[in-house]
């Protein structure tokens, strides 16, 4: 049987893909939570504990331990299949030494070197089946740069000034983005990170720069200051073999601050999406060049299985591109359970030139991700679990009693239905109950 190793942030959803067909598992990740599949071995870095805290996902995740976790496995699979958190550009041989910081070689494999890994890393980059090359896509200015002459994209530009502790006054970065957003009196800003993703480190330039900060300081990493564009938060899911692509279904992308009620302060941290997006609020020419446009940006890209191109629709109609994503995309389950297929074996039969033949979305689905209002010990959830209706979930539990620190992660509201308007109410039920039954 021949052995696929996943590798990611999280790999719950891949892995329970993985388990039905004919692979031997592996998967290194940061998160595992109680709902996870086993597969047939695995390796995580988050350890939940009884009465312990699970600490800040920003200060605790190095994408580098997850391959160090794995090296064994990276050299004895067959296939490498990534996910978000790792960047098919570790396989190139060029680790650095900083890189590594706070996790020590010697504590993985004895006798391992810098050179060690970035050679057994190099030599095994074929394994991966998916984009191999997305350093110009990943890195937002490069991607602006290369796509800006043919498609409506917002206004970027690269902060020279690459920024200390955020927290500090009058740090360099921000005069410099200030300096700039002066010139478009007309034009809003946010500040991102060059190679972000999730919605993290994102603030308005005017926002007092509330995302950067944390309980501890620590150095953030280098950023743009780009237009801010007011719309629809849309995310097209694509397939493309070597000679085909094809977007299957698009999503509403939802971040934090579709929920929040003061909108002056906006956390843009993604929080889940709607799949399919609502087609009747658009007419069949956007809808059409929202599809269109996708298929010939992932097609000019050269990128093949599972990918995403997020964009904004403006009210006028208007459609701006923001990033592509070139690796599976949040909205995975979704996708999934809309079209009714395995999304992971689609992108591995896309990748070996396969055909591809998907239907059209069946009925609707939401997932919704609940972060933490304020520090709390989870109970387990175990009274709603049991009484959740059929078309309802939760997914990514913490282990029992673990400590949740505000404004991490806590799990996830997964809800179809044929009926978008009657999975709205459900989901806001299961997410209010929730709510009265970690706070009251």
């Amino acid at each position: 049987m021949e052995k696929l190793l996943i590798l990611g942030l999280s790999t719950r959803a891949l892995v329970n893909s993985a388990l039905q067909l004919d692979y031997q598992t592996y998967c290194s990740s940061y998160y595992h939570t109680t709902d996870s599949k086993v597969p047939y071995k695995e390796k995580h870095i988050l350890q939940q504990k009884p009465h312990e805290s699970c600490g800040f996902f920003r200060e605790k995740f190095n994408p580098i331990e997850i391959l160090l976790n794995s090296l064994d496995w990276i050299e004895s699979a067959d296939y490498i299949i990534l996910n978000t958190g790792i960047s098919p550009g570790y396989f190139n041989g060029n680790i650095k030494k900083n890189d590594l910081t706070p996790f020590r070689l010697e504590n993985v494999k004895n006798n391992l070197n810098l050179n060690e890994l970035n050679n057994i890393l190099k030599k095994n980059k074929n394994k991966i089946i998916g984009n191999k090359n997305t350093e110009s896509i990943e890195n937002k200015y490069k991607f602006y740069k290369k796509t800006k002459n043919k498609y409506s994209l917002p206004l970027t530009f690269k902060l020279k000034n690459p920024p200390e502790e955020i927290e500090e006054k009058n740090n360099k970065v921000i005069i410099e983005a200030i300096e700039i957003a002066k010139q478009y009196e007309d034009k809003e800003f946010i500040l991102k990170e060059l190679n972000g993703s999730g919605g993290y480190g994102i603030n308005l330039l005017n926002n007092k720069f509330k995302n950067y900060g944390s309980n501890t300081k620590r150095k953030t990493n280098p950023l743009i200051l780009q237009e801010y564009i007011h719309g629809d938060d849309i995310s097209c899911s694509l397939l493309s073999n070597p000679y085909e692509v094809k977007a299957i279904v698009a999503s509403k992308n939802l971040n934090n601050a579709h929920y929040q009620k003061n909108q002056d302060i906006k956390d843009f941290k993604y929080s889940g999406n709607i799949t399919p997006f609502e087609k009747d609020k658009y007419n069949k020419l956007i809808v059409k060049e929202i599809h269109e446009t996708s298929e010939d940006l992932i097609s000019k890209l050269n990128l093949i299985g599972s990918n995403g191109v997020d964009l904004i629709v403006k009210n006028n109609g208007e459609i701006n591109i923001i990033e592509v994503n070139p690796r599976f995309q949040g909205t995975y389950e979704c996708v999934e359970e809309v079209l009714g297929i395995n999304l992971l074996k689609a992108h591995i039969d896309a990748c070996f030139g396969e055909r591809i033949n998907i239907q059209e979305p069946k009925n609707h689905t939401i997932k919704k991700i609940i972060y933490a209002k304020k520090r709390l010990k989870f109970n387990g959830l175990k009274n709603l679990r049991n009484n959740l209706n059929k078309n309802i979930s939760l997914h990514d539990l913490p282990y029992k009693d673990a400590i949740i620190e505000a404004n991490q992660p806590l799990l996830t509201i997964f809800g179809k239905n044929n009926k978008l308007s009657n999975l709205k109410i459900d989901i806001e039920k299961v997410n209010n109950q929730i709510d009265n039954a970690l706070y009251d």
